[in-house]
């Protein structure tokens, strides 16, 4: 019996733990995102100097100049520079455009939601088009970290983030 009871305790660990993984889908058509979130959402343009219902805290050094002419400018470098925006309420959906040819081409950018690291990575190549997520389970932290490429930093520009 003791047994029986180890595998049933196993077998609901497996689940309960396969249910705490969001099922996270990709867009790069702006259009086909919105489709998807199927609801309001705010965009958050950068005409002022702080974004309004996130904060961006920056971890690490070496980060660009923040935000001016409409647009976050940022750098990422490996895991030590990253970039985390801290969102005020629970949301299922993210998105911007990404621009990162400001520094040639670098590391790509990965996203993660929470802490669950999201399939596909954010091409060094991407040069202002919409990258975005829509995720089953409801989150409020996004962090932005250099994608796996062997370049030495990421330098990008975000601009339009949609929630």
């Amino acid at each position: 019996m003791k047994f029986k009871a180890f595998i049933v305790a196993a077998v609901s660990a497996v689940v309960l733990s396969s249910a705490a993984q969001a099922s996270i889908t990709v867009f790069t058509d702006k259009a086909a995102w919105v489709l998807a979130v199927n609801a309001p959402f705010f965009t958050e343009t950068f005409d002022s100097a702080a974004p309004s219902g996130f904060t961006i805290v920056e971890v690490g050094s070496g980060h660009s100049s923040g935000i001016s002419d409409g647009v976050y400018n940022d750098r990422t470098v490996d895991d030590t520079t990253y970039t985390n925006y801290n969102f005020n309420s629970m949301i299922n959906a993210f998105g911007a455009n990404w621009d990162l040819s400001p520094g040639g081409e670098g590391q790509g950018l990965q996203l993660y939601v929470g802490n669950q690291k999201v399939f596909e990575e954010i091409a060094n190549t991407f040069t202002g088009g919409f990258f975005g997520i829509v995720s089953t389970n409801a989150f409020n932290l996004i962090s932005v970290h250099s994608g796996t490429i062997d370049e030495l930093a990421e330098t990008h520009t975000v601009d339009n983030v949609v929630f």
